[in-house]
């Protein structure tokens, strides 16, 4: 039997994208998250059940997302975008709508995606 029941939106938003990797619908995720839980509860004395549920597990997926846009969350996204493997994609500076990609041999090109190919843009 099914039962509707209210989530706070940052539950929803963290169950939605945590749900996307596994191939998890919202409520999948929700569900997944309740096992674990409830498998593990009794493993736990009463004072680490106590302790994790006042910690919380840090800042909220939702929230981490509604910071991309301020200074610290695009300095994290920089950070996190470097570690990556090449291309790396930036917007271009002087030319909105088009991108810059950086190959690992310092090479760069100027250029948009089309259905989802980098396209190198005449410069002339």
């Amino acid at each position: 039997m099914s039962m509707p029941v209210k989530l706070s939106d940052a539950l929803v938003v963290d169950a939605r994208t945590a749900g996307a990797v596994m191939a998890r619908s919202i409520s999948g995720q929700v569900e997944f998250w309740a096992r674990l839980g409830r498998g593990l509860e009794p493993l736990l004395n009463g004072v680490q059940a106590t302790s994790l549920a006042q910690r919380g597990l840090g800042r909220p997926l939702a929230e981490l997302l509604a910071s991309v846009d301020a200074p610290e969350g695009q300095t994290r996204l920089a950070a996190h975008l470097e570690t990556l493997p090449f291309p790396h994609y930036a917007p271009h500076p002087e030319r909105p709508g088009l991108l810059l990609r950086a190959q690992a041999n310092g090479t760069t090109d100027v250029g948009r995606f089309v259905q989802r190919v980098f396209c190198v843009v005449d410069d002339t």
